[in-house]
């Protein structure tokens, strides 16, 4: 191979997050609204008979299809969820990569009429809403958590230097929780809120 040849495999590239191929990939909308002249986030409870974490607190969103744009599956989700058609991205957050091999594309819209919200009862519970002031005033709880790697039996220990006495490093990331009212925002939702109010402060 020269490297004309490797200049024009490479040269229209679009840089993105190495091994996403093998990586569950999706968009949510962190949505801004009215409420008596304050500015709110929308919040949704899961249904409780999804078989995925039913009656966890998150943003409309879910899993990018095929070839479709992480804001186009953003905007998508929100009018399954919630019946809203119109939706104004102000922009797209830090991207999430998760642990568990999930990639997350956040993006911050303005819902201008919650009145034209018809919720989807098979994925959502209720709606609630919080002042983003309310959360600029607090700091969330935070839990450092460890992250420890089985290695399969059969891992080639002999192709690498040192063998079973490698020193493998160990991993950790942290989950937040933010308390409103009865409601307890934790996870992933608490993770890009946290990334949110921190480009605000």
């Amino acid at each position: 191979m020269k490297i004309e040849d490797i200049k024009n495999k490479i040269k229209d590239n679009k840089p993105y997050i190495n091994g996403w191929e093998r990586m569950k990939r999706s968009s949510i909308i962190i949505p801004l609204v009215k409420i008596n002249n304050e500015i709110c986030i929308l919040f949704e409870v899961r249904a409780k008979k999804l078989s995925s974490q039913p009656g966890d607190i998150c943003f409309p969103g879910g899993k990018i299809d095929g070839n479709e744009a992480p804001k186009e599956a953003a905007i998508r989700e929100v009018f399954e969820e919630l019946g809203i058609k119109d939706v104004d991205i102000i922009n797209e957050l830090d991207t999430v990569v998760r642990y568990d091999n999930i990639i997350i594309h956040p993006y911050v819209g303005v819902i201008q009429n919650i009145n034209e919200i018809d919720m989807n009862e098979s994925e959502v519970d209720h709606t609630f809403y919080v002042p983003v002031n309310y959360f600029l005033n607090q700091e969330p709880l935070e839990i450092e958590n460890k992250l420890n790697v089985e290695r399969p039996e059969d891992f080639p220990y002999d192709l690498i230097v040192n063998k079973h006495n490698y020193k493998f490093k160990n991993g950790s990331y942290r989950v937040l929780f933010y308390k409103y009212e009865d409601y307890n925002i934790w996870g992933i939702t608490a993770q890009i809120l946290n990334n949110f109010l921190e480009k605000l402060r």
